[in-house]
């Protein structure tokens, strides 16, 4: 009980000091929110961006599939329909691979003719991503055939806003880009597919017997299988590539020489590394000049302290000699900056908040897995 009547009476005194001092304690908590709600904020994108494994599971299994043309000087050289089936028959380190590309399409027979994103997708993309769809089915191989039927998926939103959530929809058809595509399926709410929100998800359907080596203008990805490396998968990719002129015919223009020059290589990495993209060095030399900032936020807080402690020698003279111990004096101290701190803290948590949320309201296009960043404990 005496500790807390102790306690209690320094904290009135700590309140009455600082009353007192208003401009003194107004700049020292402020200086700390600035500070602390800055670093918060740039942290949480670093720690959404950056830090958050991806939305899917087993991330760490998950990779995006290059080429580099060292003879072009073409570091990052995009798939092709003939290295995605090559791989997919061939590999012996991917569980899968698929190919994806986003677009936009205009859907009609639904009051006005709208433009909406679209994503398509080989049939192996969703399952490898785990994603099931909330309603109906994913794509089948049948579905991804050249000459099939056409279907499609819903995204959430596009179900809700455009279907009014209509759980017949699965079944109908609806018309994309004049042509009638049978809707299979719904994907969940919380369906993001890299960095894109797509309202429909459409099948590739290539067409096998008419591919040729070139085209590398699609983006793969691919599922390592359980205990391979990324160094073991790209040593599978290099073995996989002289194969490509033996399974499919050159485009009209292309020699075998000319792709012999080329000297295509393998150039596969994380599938974060391509949601993320360059702004991951960008992200990391913010974090560090803004953790400076809060170095020298600190150290100005810890000389107004000095200052303060200056001006208040007479004071500490005098409690001395009433018989107040050192230990009680610096207690006394202590409790001071404490209480300055703790609220500078809660007033950085609140601007770090508003700017998050400032974030979000703008949702820069640069700026990916803006939907991962949240201010959490």
């Amino acid at each position: 009980m005496k500790v807390m009547d102790f306690l209690f009476n320094e904290m009135r005194q700590t309140w009455r000091r600082l009353r007192h001092a208003p401009l003194f304690a107004s700049i020292t908590i402020l200086t700390l929110a600035l500070g602390i709600g800055a670093n918060t904020a740039v942290f949480s994108v670093v720690n959404g961006v950056l830090l958050k494994p991806l939305a899917f599971p087993e991330p760490e299994r998950l990779i995006g599939v290059w080429q580099s043309a060292l003879g072009l000087g073409i570091q990052q050289l995009n798939a092709s329909p003939s290295t995605y089936f090559t791989y997919r028959e061939e590999s012996k380190t991917f569980e899968d691979i698929g190919l994806w590309g986003d677009g936009a399409v205009t859907i009609t027979g639904n009051a006005e003719p709208e433009r909406v994103d679209s994503l398509a997708v080989t049939d192996g993309v969703l399952p490898l991503l785990r994603v099931q769809p909330m309603l109906g089915r994913r794509f089948t191989a049948q579905d991804d055939s050249h000459g099939q039927p056409e279907t499609v998926m819903l995204s959430h939103g596009y179900w809700q806003r455009k279907f009014g959530a209509d759980p017949s929809i699965v079944g109908k058809r609806i018309l994309i880009d004049s042509r009638a595509h049978e809707v299979i399926g719904v994907l969940p709410a919380n369906f993001r597919f890299m960095n894109l929100l797509p309202s429909v998800v459409l099948p590739f359907q290539l067409n096998r017997s008419e591919i040729k080596v070139g085209n590398f203008s699609y983006q793969a990805l691919a599922r390592l299988k359980p205990g391979f490396t990324l160094q073991q998968a790209s040593s599978d990719v290099a073995r996989m590539l002289p194969m490509l002129p033996q399974k499919f015919g050159l485009n009209s223009g292309m020699s075998l020489k000319m792709l012999e020059n080329a000297k295509l290589v393998p150039n596969l990495r994380w599938l974060k590394d391509d949601v993320v993209g360059e702004v991951g060095k960008l992200l990391w030399i913010l974090m560090a000049s803004i953790g400076i900032v809060l170095l020298i936020a600190c150290a100005n807080v810890a000389k107004l302290l000095l200052v303060r402690v200056d001006g208040r020698q007479r004071e500490i003279a005098v409690r001395t000699a009433l018989g107040a111990s050192r230990m009680r004096i610096a207690g006394s101290l202590l409790l001071e900056s404490s209480a300055l701190g703790f609220a500078g803290g809660i007033a950085g948590i609140g601007i770090a908040y508003g700017a998050v949320q400032l974030l979000h309201a703008f949702a820069p296009p640069y700026l990916p897995r803006l939907d991962e960043i949240r201010i959490d404990l």
